[in-house]
């Protein structure tokens, strides 16, 4: 892999190159989220990657704190350290079993979404584990806690890969087709990153009599792997500039002139590898009752062509 390609992904914050070209690892995982969803929804629902990234451990402890998250209560070295499911997930398995509808569950309380989510948080755990591992299914006691509750289940400054996997129904894009469209639940995985690399590369290993080498199928891979991966887009108004002593001189009720905002024009700007860049332009809207960006031109030339070179 080049040192340009190499540099790109390290600034998209990225997960290293030998974990994003491991398929067998993305295909075993997707697989676990899919059998699970089967399990717990009684549905047989499509799963995608909707989001990697790394993380550090305090702010994975933020994430986890913000869903009904879940760590292994006895530390065994695996690459899995913490789940979580968010609420329309949870409010979900909540209705399968109490046999109501899930807008109905939606607001229930936390405490109560927690509790049920303890059974279907076990069975995602062991569903990925065994995915991932060459050994067989085990049955042993699993125990799992709250992330708040073990103050040692991840260190702040460790490196954490969170891999996030939204459900849905075959050909839905709005919802999940189950109750009208409801919104289709996203379940996160967050993995040491080094004990994911090395899990990557046992991957590798089993596979290595399938393929020999690194070749054009491998460049393809991670391609695809890289024009899956997500990026930050900020919609902007207008940008100033000044010194940072005026910046400490601000105060409560100053009103700061935006003189490049004639005619309500927005700016998309994504981050590039000299820093933000404005990629293309466009004006307020509005799409299905919400605040949208509508592109009045194409995105640049040259950040197309960057990514065309990826």
């Amino acid at each position: 892999m080049s040192a340009v390609l190499r540099k790109k992904i390290s600034a998209a914050g990225s997960l290293p190159p030998k974990v994003l070209q491991c398929a067998p690892l993305w295909d075993a995982l997707v697989g676990a989220a899919k059998r699970w969803a089967a399990d717990v929804y009684g549905h047989e629902l499509e799963a995608r990657i909707s989001g990697r990234q790394i993380v550090r451990g305090a702010a994975a402890q933020k994430k986890l704190a913000e869903r009904f998250s879940f760590v292994s209560l006895t530390k065994t070295g695996a690459a899995l350290l913490a789940i979580s499911i968010d609420r329309p997930g949870a409010a979900r398995y909540a209705a399968e079993r109490l046999h109501q509808s899930t807008d109905s569950l939606l607001g229930a309380t936390d405490l109560f979404l927690k509790l049920m989510s303890e059974q279907p948080a076990s069975k995602l755990w062991r569903q990925v584990r065994d995915a991932i591992s060459d050994k067989p299914a085990s049955e042993d006691i699993l125990s799992l806690g709250d992330p708040a509750a073990v103050s040692d289940a991840i260190e702040p400054d460790v490196r954490l890969a969170q891999i996030n996997i939204v459900l849905a129904a075959e050909g839905s894009e709005d919802g999940w087709l189950l109750e009208g469209g409801e919104e289709p639940p996203e379940i996160r995985l967050f993995f040491d990153l080094e004990r994911m690399e090395k899990l990557a590369a046992d991957i590798r290993g089993r596979k290595k009599g399938r393929s020999a080498g690194y070749g054009a199928s491998d460049s393809e891979t991670v391609r695809t792997r890289l024009r899956q991966s997500s990026i930050r887009l900020d919609v902007v108004l207008d940008s100033l500039g000044m010194t940072i002593a005026d910046c400490s001189r601000f105060e409560i009720g100053q009103v700061l002139p935006l003189a490049g905002t004639e005619g309500g024009q927005l700016m998309l700007c994504a981050e590039t590898m000299n820093g933000q860049a404005v990629i293309a332009q466009g004006e307020m809207g509005n799409w299905k009752g919400q605040r949208a960006l509508k592109l009045n031109g194409p995105v640049i030339e040259s950040y197309v062509r960057e990514i065309a070179d990826i």
